[in-house]
């Protein structure tokens, strides 16, 4: 049976096979030393460590001898030994020597390309291809200095299709986040806008109720938007599937004002899958203001983080109703679905691109 045949609720969803062909983040940069360490990304487990120059390196976490895990080596220098028999490997997964014999294999471990921007390491989990640099997505600002970020990280008990949905539906804003985030019921009355782009999907809603939208703001800004339209965006972009961007830019001017004022918020959802019910989760809140207000940011971190908490419990609870109830059921479908079906359709083209229509068992 094809993939698009088989889902007909959300458990069937999150059966979709994962799809390696991809940037995912790896952790933050401050993860990765001279010491090796194991991480499991969607089913596999890697070993990281930096060399002297301070290059990322990941790699199979398992010894080509007698499947030792890595992580547990040491390094000599750039090569990290096995623990086990001493069998040394290079950062390019090369054995460099073996005791007891002069000869060497041939054989080399898999090495996964790393990109390392601003404070972030990100891996390609798939075959290595030209397109692959393309594919990245365009996170530039987590490098750009006008720019302030801050985050945290997160283990989700739950499939990363459940928070990716989560992060493609602003419906819920008005109820799971009812005390952090502080959007009322008005909030599902403003239009949004949903569509395909450059492959992926782009959502928005854009509040341009002046009361509203000030309250967002930090104190001093109110004097500045007072008598001025003003508005501000909720929506993100996905144009892969561990990477959401959410952007939430505040407008204070009109548009033909040559002084309008734009306060940018760009908050960056990284979910990576460690097995089909566990995820790794990391955010980022990168603004263009306030980056030396210590204060401000703190207190904004913590809204955000309390927020996000809020997500890792409701996909916990999610999580543990698919796993124990195995009843079938029809999904209902409401209006602020638009864009978590949207995804639905998006992540399918990925998956089929990678895998094919259906599953090779069938």
């Amino acid at each position: 049976m094809a993939y698009a045949d088989q889902i007909k609720s959300v458990k069937d969803y999150i059966k979709l096979p994962f799809v390696y062909n991809h940037w995912y983040m790896a952790g933050m940069s401050e993860d990765f030393s001279q010491t090796p360490i194991a991480k499991t990304l969607l089913n596999r487990s890697i070993v990281f460590y930096r060399t002297q120059d301070g290059t990322p390196v990941a790699m199979q976490n398992r010894c080509l001898h007698r499947s030792f895990p890595l992580s547990e080596g040491y390094m000599e220098g750039d090569n990290l030994v096995c623990r086990y028999h001493g069998i040394r490997y290079t950062p390019e997964g090369e054995i460099a020597s073996i005791p007891c014999q002069k000869s060497l294999s041939q054989k080399k471990l898999h090495r996964y390309p790393l990109k390392e921007v601003g404070q972030f390491v990100f891996i390609w989990m798939g075959d290595e291809t030209e397109g692959m640099e393309d594919a990245f997505p365009d996170l530039s600002h987590l490098a750009d200095t006008n720019f302030r970020t801050f985050g945290d990280f997160m283990l989700l008990e739950g499939n990363y299709l459940l928070m990716l949905e989560n992060l493609n539906d602003l419906s819920h804003f008005a109820y799971l986040h009812k005390d952090s985030f502080v959007f009322s019921e008005e909030f599902l009355d403003i239009p949004f806008t949903v569509e395909k782009r450059n492959g992926g999907i782009f959502c928005n809603r854009i509040d341009r109720d002046p009361a509203r939208v000030v309250k967002t703001l930090p104190p001093h800004y109110h004097e500045l938007a007072e008598g001025k339209p003003i508005e501000r965006w909720d929506g993100g972009i996905a144009v892969t599937p561990g990477i959401f961007t959410g952007l939430a830019p505040t407008y204070i001017g009109a548009e033909d004002d040559p002084d309008r004022m734009v306060l940018n918020q760009i908050i960056n959802h990284y979910v990576t899958p460690e097995t089909e019910s566990t995820s790794h989760y990391w955010w980022s809140m990168s603004i263009d203001y306030e980056q030396n207000n210590d204060m401000f940011c703190e207190m904004f971190k913590g809204i955000l983080t309390t927020g996000f908490d809020e997500d890792k419990w409701a996909v916990a609870h999610m999580q543990k109703l698919l796993d124990k109830d195995h009843i079938e059921f029809d999904e209902m479908v409401i209006a602020g679905d638009q864009a978590g079906l949207l995804y639905r359709k998006v992540m399918l083209d990925w998956v089929i691109a990678e895998h094919g229509e259906a599953p090779k068992s069938a």
